[in-house]
């Protein structure tokens, strides 16, 4: 296994944008339907963005797990393709209408290693803090795990545009006037902003989580750890598992299991004791078969 020390840390090809409604759906058309997602002001014309925001689109398509650029020989043109996640969610939910295909994209997104997506929702310890507490304890992250630290200027861009995506205002608080782009990834309710004390608050109990989502981090986490079960305390406190990624205090992991045992137990998805513990047992099953569930689920997979 790789040393986390050994991390090459990747900032701010998002240009400061966060995702917003439409973008992917843009991109995803432009990699299926006309050979490529390219950066030219032809395709941000084309698109009806700004130079740097079709350079933020090809990040953010990328980083969530649609597009994968294929390599090529030296002088050879890069080809793009969507990936499996890319095609099923092109195939039966294209315009992105369904919040499982969010929560999907936002897993994809938090489990890359060396970004400050992967660090905040499996790292960064804190529930209530605000921007500053957050900008530096991320450059005290880079500078013990990164091959290449931060400065401060990036990592307060970086913190920057994860809060624009996921905090969203307090639902008693007046809206921001220069908040018209709002990130499609505020919907998953995963942090708040109090806009009144200038603070953040990490939910603990987010809210329309599907039982597959849920799933597909527990599945991934048991690939990754070769086992067939995982117990309570694993599903909750190891990074890239279902509790930290997905922001799920224990009541709310608690009430996530029994919704995917009721859900899938045909397909094997139940708890037992083993031990004084919990064990939650998982099919072996890629993430992007739980999605294809979700959207059976739905009426959408004939």
């Amino acid at each position: 296994m790789v040393s986390p020390a050994t991390v090459r840390y990747r900032y701010g090809r998002h240009e400061t944008f966060a995702v917003r409604y439409g973008w992917l759906t843009k991109a995803a058309y432009q990699v299926e339907e006309q050979g490529g997602l390219d950066a030219s002001l032809e395709t941000a014309d084309e698109l009806g963005l700004g130079s740097k925001m079709i350079q933020s689109l090809q990040f953010w398509v990328e980083a969530m797990g649609l597009v994968q650029t294929q390599e090529r020989a030296a002088g050879a043109t890069e080809r793009q393709r969507l990936t499996d996640l890319g095609a099923l969610v092109w195939r039966h939910d294209r315009y992105l209408e369904y919040p499982a295909t969010w929560w999907f994209l936002h897993m994809e997104l938090c489990s890359a290693p060396g970004t400050v997506w992967s660090w905040f929702f499996n790292e960064f310890e804190e529930r209530h803090f605000d921007r500053n507490a957050c900008v530096d304890a991320f450059l005290r992250h880079t500078r013990e795990k990164a091959q290449n630290p931060a400065t401060p200027a990036v990592a307060q861009k970086d913190v920057a545009c994860l809060l624009a995506a996921y905090a969203a205002p307090m639902a008693a608080e007046t809206a921001d006037p220069e908040d018209g782009v709002a990130s499609p990834l505020r919907e998953l309710g995963l942090i708040l902003r109090h806009d009144q004390v200038h603070r953040f608050e990490r939910v603990r109990a987010p809210f329309r989580l599907p039982p597959e989502a849920f799933l597909a981090a527990a599945s991934k986490l048991a690939s990754v750890l070769g086992k067939g079960s995982l117990s309570l305390e694993e599903l909750a406190r190891r990074p890239k598992g279902p509790g930290r990624l997905l922001c799920l205090g224990f009541e709310s992991l608690d009430a996530a299991v029994e919704a995917a045992c009721d859900t899938y137990w045909k397909q094997g998805v139940r708890t037992e004791l083993l031990g004084a513990e919990r064990h939650l047992l998982l099919p072996a099953k890629a993430p992007v078969h739980w999605l294809k569930d979700h959207y059976r689920r739905l009426g959408l997979v004939k």
